[in-house]
């Protein structure tokens, strides 16, 4: 029955992962397009609601068991060699290419997305001492709330987002223990259909939310907040994140299909977009983009990238540079000694 259960479990959170990519993707195409288009702002907030907690909370599902062991080490040392090969290659792509405003090229400053392979390192690490903790959660969210108050929180090495997300890679390290979700979801989908609607409506009638706090990645000061209650505010985007993630989880089915198959490759789709999306910046395809089917002609795109970075074909490509097996790089250099 335990087997059966975590079957389920694992298909479940590899739709939820491929749909999530997709969403980074949608996302990142609309972020050019947010200052000027009221249909891409709206559709871009609502997605910064909660499309980054519950990614998180995949990864933490996915992480257990984890212990330092040999198996351990190899997940660290894939994620370490993915951010210096990523922070190399987009540093010098940014460089000779993209030239992007406001980029620091240094290895303590992740760029653009890959704070989340750096953050995703920390919480692993995190990880070994919070579960001996009692209340773990509970401890996270206040250090989340706390980091806040650190003038100096910011991109530098992913910190301030390591420990305002940290909650969440909790939960979903914890989600063994909800064992009615599957009936639960089922039970409040309607429900989360129309508060995400709502919530997207309300974007779009001009509700405006400041993505400093959906991001987690700026001190309260940074945000305009000096009083010493700020904290406040961060307890609140928590509470409108876990509603939005809870929402957004009602809807993704618990059925094994095409897009189970998709969610195992979505590390090739997350490491490589963003040398698409940005060259298209770079190359000024957003500037004129103000219509709704517009905006719509350029999501399609983004499925159709998606979709691409998604094949075997994509991922037999990737998989030896992206994702090497260092245990049998290391059987090979003793064998050739």
């Amino acid at each position: 029955m335990a087997t059966e259960r975590k079957h389920e479990l694992n298909v479940y959170f590899l739709n939820v992962k491929f749909v999530l990519i997709l969403l980074v993707v949608t996302a990142n195409l609309l972020e050019p397009m947010i200052g000027g288009n009221l249909y891409a702002n709206a559709g871009y907030e609502a997605i910064y609601t909660f499309h980054i907690p519950v990614f998180v909370l995949v990864m933490g599902y996915f992480s257990k068991p984890f212990k330092l062991d040999s198996e351990g080490l190899k997940v660290m040392s894939t994620l370490l060699y993915q951010y210096i090969l990523f922070q190399t290659l987009y540093s010098a792509a940014d460089y000779l290419l993209f030239r992007a405003a406001g980029v620091v090229h240094s290895f303590f400053i992740p760029y653009s997305m890959l704070w989340f392979v750096l953050s995703h390192l920390f919480w692993r690490l995190l990880l070994l001492l919070f579960v001996r903790l009692p209340h773990p959660i509970v401890l996270a969210v206040l250090l989340g709330i706390a980091v806040g108050y650190w003038p100096d929180a910011g991109g530098w090495m992913s910190i301030s987002r390591t420990f305002v997300f940290f909650p969440f890679f909790l939960a979903g390290y914890s989600i063994r223990l909800f064992k009615d979700w599957t009936a639960l979801s089922r039970l409040i989908r309607p429900f989360a259909v129309i508060a995400l609607a709502a919530l997207t409506t309300a974007l779009w009638m001009g509700v405006r939310i400041d993505p400093g706090w959906l991001y987690g990645n700026t001190s309260y000061s940074a945000l305009g907040h000096t009083e010493w209650y700020a904290g406040v505010f961060r307890a609140g985007t928590y509470l409108l994140q876990s509603a939005a993630a809870v929402c957004f989880l009602a809807l993704i089915t618990w059925r094994a299909g095409r897009i189970t198959e998709w969610g195992k490759r979505t590390v090739y789709v997350f490491l490589l977009q963003g040398f698409v999306i940005k060259s298209c910046i770079a190359l000024g395809l957003f500037y004129r983009i103000e219509t709704p089917l517009e905006v719509a002609f350029i999501l399609l795109g983004g499925v159709m990238l998606t979709l691409l970075l998604s094949t075997r074909r994509a991922s037999a490509l990737g998989k030896p540079w992206i994702e090497p097996d260092f245990r049998l790089l290391n059987r090979t250099a003793l064998a050739k000694k």
